[in-house]
C-alpha cells in the first residue's frame, strides 16, 4: 500500500473522521477509537508519519462524520446483492451514490447522515442476510487499505457524489420494534414491587460484568459506554448506562439475540438474560428463591448465587429427567416414518444441494403426497397430515407452476399443506422467531415444518456456528420436543463434498443430513440422496429416485430393485406371524412375545422382522390398489401406477443366500397371502440368488425379469 497520509486527509477534508486501521485486519489501531477518530490534519499527520504509517484507513461513521454506509455482503455464504436486488423490486431502486468495492467483493454503499435521526448500526436484522448498516458508533474501511485477502478496497468509477437515503430505506433503518403482548401480571403489584427492590439492589457493573460486558470509557458527565460479550472493545460500543442522566441501560447491538434493542432498566435487563424478557415469570422466580429476609436475598440470591437450591416453582424442570423404569418398559414403536424413508416422524433433518439441484422440487413432492395423503415416492399415506411449509424463494407464479408439474390442481385438497410465501416472519435463530413458529404449529397442528432455505430464515451469518446453535435452542429444539419433524433445505458450498454453505456446525443439530445430487437412469432423470450424517441406524445411506414422467406432470419413484433384507429375515417374519402378532407390533411387547415363546432372537433381527413385515404389507396393498389402473388415469397420481409399482414390490424380496425355503403352519398362514404367492415364495428361480460373495445383488447386474405391464407382482 503506498503512503496513506495523503488520501487520509482528503477523507477527513470531506468531513470524515479518520482512524488507523491495523495491517492484515479491518478493526482500528487505537483504543477508545469511536472517541479518537479525528478530523484533525495535524492528528491525522502525526498517525500516519509515524507509528500508523504502514496502517489502512477506516473511517467513523455517524453523524460527525456526516454520512451512514450500507454493506452489501457478497460470499459464498451470504447474498447481500440478492437481499437488496429484493429490497429495491419492492420499494425501488437506490438512488446514485459514492460506492467503494471491498476487497471481498462486496460494496460500500456511501449515504448521507439524516438529519434528526439516528442510524444504529445493524447486522442484517433490519434489511435481511447480507445487508449491514454502520451508523452511529460504527465505521468501514476505506480504500486504498488491503483487505486481509491481500486484495485492495477501491472507489467505483461511477457516482463520485453522496447521495440521501430514500425514505423506504429510513423507514426500515428506524421504525420502532412493534411492542410484545406483556404477559398477565401477578396480582397486587408484586412484579412492580421486586422490580423496583431488584433495580434498588443491584448495579450496572455488577450485571453487566458478570455477563461478559467490557467497560469501555466513562465520559466527563458520568456516562459510561460498553462493548457486548465476545466484541473487541476497538470494534465500537455496543450499549452506554447513564446517558443523560438515566438510570438505564440503552442497546444499540443487534447481535444479541435475547436482548433486542431497546432501553432498559435492570430488572428489564435481568428479564431478558434469564426469562426471555417475561417480566412476570422473572418476578416469580425471584419471588420463589427469596431468602429469609430482603437483604439476605439480594446479597446471596440475585447477584452472586453460589449452591442452587431447588424450591416448589423449580420441580417443573424435574419433569425433564429421565424415569428409567417407564423408560424400559413403555411399547416403543419401531421406526416412524412421515416420508419412508427420507423424513422419520419428530425428528430434524437437513437436505442440501448446489443451487437448481432440484432440492426445493423434490421437498415439495415429498411435503405434498404427506400433506394429501397421497404415494411418497412409490408408498401410501393412509391418513393426511398437516404440513407448514415456509418458503423463502418462491412467488405465487413458481408455487402453482411448480405444483403443476407435479400433478397437482384445484382438484386436489391441499388444505393441510400450511404454505407460507416469502414469509416476513422474525428470524428464527431469535426467541421472537422461535414464538412465531410455535403459534404457527398451533394453529395448524403441523407435524412437519419445512424451512426453505435456512440461511434466508435466520439474521446471524451462515458461517458463525453461534448462529446455528441459536436457531436450535430457540426454534429446532422447542419443535422436537413437541414430537414435530423439522425439515431444513441449504446450499452446498463451491465444493459440494465438504457440505452445507458456511458452518460445519450446521451437520451437529440435525438428526439426518441428506446430500442431493442428479443422476441420470434408464428411466429417466433421478436423484440421489447420499446420507451424509445420522443418528439413527435404521436410514438408508443410499437413495435412488427417478424422476418420470406422466400424463399429469411429473413423478418421483424410489428404484427399490436393489433392497436387500438379512438372511434369514422371513424365517424371522415368519415367526412373528406364527405368533400370531399383528404386523404393527411395537419392538418391546414382540421381544416379550419370542422370549415367553421360547425361542431366541437378537434385538436387530426382531426389528428387522418387523420392519419387513410392514413393508410386505404396504406393498401389498399398493399392489391391490393399482392393479388394472391405467397410466393415463388421474387416479394413479394418488395410488400409483402399475409400471413403478413393480418397483416397490420388488423391494420386498429378500436376495441372500443361501435360498432357504419355509412352509407356514397352515394354520397360521397369513389371510392377505394368496396360493399363489405362497407357491411363489417356494419357487427357486424367484429367490434365486447371485454368486456374489455376499450373498446380494450388485447394483451393476441384472435382476429378476419384470411382469408383463399392469400385472400384480406376487410378494411371496
Amino acid at each position: 500500500m503506498t503512503n496513506p497520509l495523503p488520501t487520509a486527509l482528503d477523507y477527513a477534508a470531506k468531513g470524515w473522521r479518520i482512524v488507523p486501521i491495523r495491517p492484515g485486519e479491518k478493526r482500528p489501531a487505537l483504543q477508545n477509537w469511536t472517541v479518537t477518530a479525528s478530523k484533525d490534519p495535524q492528528q491525522i499527520t502525526e498517525w500516519f508519519s509515524g507509528p500508523f504509517a504502514d496502517h489502512g484507513i477506516g473511517i467513523a461513521t455517524g453523524p460527525e462524520s456526516g454520512i451512514f454506509v450500507l454493506d452489501v455482503d457478497i460470499t459464498d455464504t451470504k447474498a447481500g446483492d440478492e437481499t437488496l436486488a429484493d429490497l429495491e423490486e419492492l420499494y425501488g431502486r437506490l438512488p446514485d451514490t459514492l460506492i467503494a468495492i471491498t476487497g471481498s467483493g462486496g460494496w460500500h454503499i456511501y449515504l448521507n447522515y439524516p438529519p434528526q435521526l439516528e442510524i444504529r448500526n445493524d447486522a442484517g436484522r433490519r434489511l435481511g442476510p447480507g445487508l449491514d448498516i454502520r451508523g452511529t458508533g460504527g465505521q468501514v474501511v476505506a480504500p486504498p487499505t488491503i483487505h486481509p485477502n491481500g486484495n485492495a478496497y477501491q472507489w467505483d468509477q461511477g457516482c463520485q457524489t453522496i447521495a440521501d437515503a430514500p425514505p423506504w430505506l429510513l423507514q426500515l433503518l428506524t421504525a420502532q420494534a412493534e411492542p410484545t403482548q406483556k404477559p398477565v401480571q401477578p396480582t397486587g403489584d408484586i412484579t412492580d414491587s421486586i422490580a423496583a427492590t431488584y433495580n434498588n439492589n443491584t448495579t450496572w457493573s455488577q450485571l453487566l460484568n458478570d455477563d461478559g460486558w467490557t467497560l469501555t470509557q466513562t465520559l466527563p458527565d458520568g456516562e459510561q459506554q460498553w462493548t457486548r460479550p465476545d466484541k473487541d472493545i476497538r470494534d465500537g460500543i455496543s450499549a452506554t448506562t447513564g446517558h443523560e442522566g438515566r438510570d438505564i441501560l440503552t442497546v444499540f447491538t443487534s447481535s444479541l439475540q435475547w436482548l433486542p434493542e431497546d432501553s432498559y432498566s435492570r430488572f428489564g435487563y435481568y428479564s431478558c438474560r434469564h426469562h426471555q424478557g417475561d417480566r412476570s415469570a422473572a418476578a416469580t422466580h425471584l419471588h420463589h428463591i427469596a431468602a429469609r429476609t430482603t437483604e439476605n436475598y439480594f446479597e446471596t440470591q440475585l447477584i452472586t448465587p453460589t449452591t442452587p437450591t431447588i424450591e416448589p416453582a423449580d420441580r417443573i424442570e424435574l419433569a425433564h429427567l429421565v424415569n428409567w423404569d417407564k423408560l424400559w418398559s413403555d411399547d416403543r414403536p419401531d421406526e416412524e416414518w412421515l416420508a419412508e424413508p427420507i423424513i422419520p416422524k419428530g425428528r430434524s433433518i437437513a437436505l442440501y444441494a448446489p443451487a437448481k439441484a432440484g432440492k426445493s422440487t423434490i421437498t415439495l413432492a415429498i411435503v405434498a403426497a404427506v400433506a394429501t395423503g397421497g404415494r411418497i415416492l412409490g408408498q401410501t399415506r393412509a391418513t393426511p397430515t398437516s404440513c407448514l411449509y415456509l418458503d423463502y424463494e418462491m412467488t405465487e407464479d413458481d408455487l402453482i407452476e411448480r405444483l403443476t408439474d407435479l400433478g397437482y390442481g384445484p382438484q386436489d385438497n391441499l388444505t393441510n399443506l400450511h404454505y407460507a410465501l416469502l414469509p416476513s416472519l422474525p428470524p428464527l435463530d431469535t426467541p421472537e422467531g422461535a414464538h412465531a413458529i410455535l403459534n404457527l404449529v398451533d394453529q395448524t397442528a403441523a407435524q412437519l415444518v419445512v424451512v426453505d432455505t435456512f440461511g434466508r430464515a435466520v439474521q446471524g451469518d451462515e458461517d458463525k456456528a453461534d448462529t446455528v446453535r441459536n436457531f436450535y435452542r430457540h426454534t429446532g429444539l422447542s419443535l422436537k420436543a413437541r414430537g414435530v419433524a423439522v425439515l431444513r433445505t441449504d446450499h452446498s458450498g463451491k465444493d459440494t463434498g465438504k457440505g452445507m454453505r458456511g458452518s460445519s456446525a450446521k451437520a451437529d443439530d440435525v438428526d439426518i443430513v441428506w446430500q442431493l445430487s442428479r443422476t441420470d437412469t434408464s428411466k429417466g432423470d433421478g436423484i440421489r440422496l447420499n446420507r451424509t450424517h445420522s443418528r439413527l441406524s435404521w436410514v438408508p445411506q443410499d437413495i435412488r429416485i427417478t424422476r418420470t414422467e406422466t400424463d399429469n406432470g411429473h413423478d418421483y419413484i424410489i428404484d427399490a430393485q436393489d433392497q436387500t433384507w438379512p438372511n434369514g429375515t422371513r424365517q424371522d417374519a415368519d415367526l412373528l406371524t406364527e405368533l400370531e402378532l399383528p404386523t404393527n407390533i411395537g419392538f418391546n411387547h414382540a421381544k416379550t412375545a419370542i422370549r415367553e415363546a421360547g425361542h431366541k432372537m437378537r434385538d436387530s433381527r426382531i426389528r428387522t422382522a418387523i420392519k419387513f413385515r410392514k413393508q410386505a404389507k404396504a406393498s401389498e396393498e399398493i399392489m391391490r390398489l393399482t392393479a388394472g389402473i391405467t397410466t393415463n388415469s388421474q387416479e394413479h397420481k394418488r395410488v400409483g401406477r402399475a409400471e413403478n409399482n413393480r418397483d416397490a414390490l420388488d423391494g420386498t424380496r429378500q436376495r441372500d443366500a443361501p435360498p432357504q425355503k419355509w412352509d407356514a403352519p397352515a394354520s397360521k398362514q397369513n389371510p392377505q397371502v394368496t396360493a399363489p404367492q405362497k407357491r411363489d415364495a417356494q419357487d427357486p428361480q424367484r429367490d434365486a440368488l447371485d454368486d456374489g460373495p455376499t450373498g446380494r445383488v450388485p447394483p451393476h447386474r441384472g435382476t429378476h425379469p419384470d411382469p408383463p405391464p399392469n400385472t400384480p407382482t406376487n410378494l411371496f
